[in-house]
């Protein structure tokens, strides 16, 4: 008999979270092409290899974990709608609804605070949920409490 994975509630990750793991993402991101920038530079060069760094960050974590290195840090994760891991094909299309939020003066990421699911434009066009993970607690037990005598 196959064990089903423990089911939990999801509890959508809200806007403030979201731009929390946004900002740490591209702090990231700004480093590694401050690092480019200072080896080479040719503007074309740096600007060039920082848009592939880039889409191969976010699309590269998203299928690897789900989760980009901010996102880790504040405990949410992308899954699909119907709960199963993103592949490339939905990431590509989350991609793509980044820059749909960013081309309408990030409106699409706004809308994040008023959507009843937390979903932008770009979990909409990939079909995605942003949910933060269920915290593990610790338990201690009791002879560990204690002093030594």
């Amino acid at each position: 008999m196959e064990k089903k994975p423990k089911e939990f509630a999801l509890e959508y990750a809200g806007f403030w979270i979201r731009l929390g793991a946004g900002v740490i993402d591209l702090l990231t991101l700004g480093s590694a092409v401050v690092i480019i920038a200072y080896f080479f530079h040719a503007p074309v060069i740096w600007v060039t290899s920082g848009l592939v760094i880039s889409v191969a960050y976010w699309l590269g974590f998203w299928v690897w974990r789900g989760q980009t290195p901010g996102k880790m840090a504040l405990a949410i994760k992308v899954i699909r709608t119907d709960s199963s891991p993103v592949k490339w094909q939905c990431a590509s299309c989350r991609f793509f609804g980044y820059i749909v939020s960013v081309i309408t003066l990030l409106i699409g990421f706004v809308w994040i605070a008023f959507d009843s699911r937390k979903q932008g434009i770009h979990d909409k066009i990939a079909d995605t949920y942003v949910v933060k993970l269920p915290v593990r607690q610790v338990a201690f037990h009791r002879a560990l409490c204690s002093r030594p005598s």
